[in-house]
């Protein structure tokens, strides 16, 4: 599952832009397909795994990437 999230800087127009990766199996991906797991929930998946996260937050020269553990959070943007 890839999560990516940006947020627009209408002052400088350097959104920050923020992407996780999170191996699911089958039967989750499936759940998300068929909507029986809701985007927002799916963040909680991360417990007691592994992802790859890489954050690119406004006015920095280039992303920092690592490794996750642990729920995380997928909000709607506004």
């Amino acid at each position: 599952m890839s999560v990516f999230t940006e947020y627009v800087d209408w002052v400088s127009s350097q959104d920050a832009q923020y992407r996780t990766v999170l191996p699911i199996t089958d039967a989750e991906a499936d759940d998300l397909a068929a909507g029986r797991l809701s985007p927002h929930q799916a963040g909680a998946l991360g417990d007691g795994r592994r992802y790859l996260q890489s954050d690119w937050p406004s006015g920095a020269e280039k992303p920092s990437e690592y490794w996750g553990t642990g729920a995380f959070g997928v909000r709607e943007g506004h």
